[in-house]
């Protein structure tokens, strides 16, 4: 990587109990850009960045608020596009709420640097062999599915469809980024990777420990569960009939 800028995006939604401590250790990292893509939370998350990080803003930290609630999938497409303008080498994009550690990304920075020659998206896995820490039997079961059934219906060859810490080059996050999501919500997970496998780009993964959040409550409700699994059969549909219209 000519530019060693690394640009990472973090959707928020009422996460204002974790966002400041987050931000506070990223900031320590060489050569990092932060982009916090906030839906308008009630619990004033991005107000509370806004004013912890007044003289970081727009040197360290790109501040984005949306309007409305509207799915962590779009945040992630609309964070990139900003750290693709800053001329990002490497962007990444992980959760706010500390279930992907620090130890990780840090181990997933340096895997992706070695390898950036021969792959093109770095997945942190927590199957089949990572240590998931605390979470719910139900989400437990819901990942479990959707994942049994993206590798049946996609492809066996990842193990983690549905994990949203990721390490893109820089020809990745371009390719993403000529196609607005049409799956606004976590199923874009799975949507980005089908468009990776059917342009043939290199995909590996590096297993992780995956923790519960010990903050705050989680985003995910049983509507957005129930349209996730209806999302990966048209998904699945589309990527056979490759049917995904990305223009060059």
């Amino acid at each position: 990587m000519k530019n060693n800028k690394i640009g990472i995006c973090i959707p928020t939604f009422n996460e204002k109990k974790n966002i400041i401590s987050l931000i506070k250790e990223l900031i320590k990292i060489n050569q990092i850009l932060i982009c916090v893509v906030d839906d308008s939370s009630p619990d004033k998350t991005y107000e509370e960045v806004k004013k912890k990080f007044k003289s970081k803003i727009n040197k360290k930290i790109i501040l984005i608020k949306r309007k409305r609630k509207n799915g962590r999938g779009s945040a992630v497409w609309d964070g990139f596009k900003q750290l693709y303008k800053k001329k990002v080498s490497l962007f990444i994009e992980m959760d706010s709420d500390f279930s992907h550690s620090l130890k990780d990304l840090k181990r997933g920075i340096k895997i992706f640097k070695k390898k950036q020659k021969k792959i093109d998206i770095l997945l942190g896995s927590r199957y089949p062999k990572g240590l998931i820490v605390n979470w719910p039997i139900q989400r437990r079961i819901f990942s479990k599915l959707a994942n049994f059934l993206a590798r049946l219906l996609i492809s066996k060859k990842i193990n983690d469809y549905t994990n949203g810490f990721r390490f893109y080059s820089k020809s990745a996050a371009c390719l993403i980024l000529k196609k607005k999501p049409e799956n606004k919500g976590y199923i874009y997970l799975m949507e980005s990777l089908s468009i990776f496998i059917s342009k043939k780009m290199v995909i590996d993964e590096f297993i992780i420990t995956f923790k519960n959040r010990i903050r705050g409550k989680s985003n995910t409700n049983l509507n957005e569960i129930i349209n996730s699994l209806i999302g990966i059969f048209k998904i699945a549909f589309k990527f056979h009939k490759k049917n995904f219209k990305i223009k060059y």
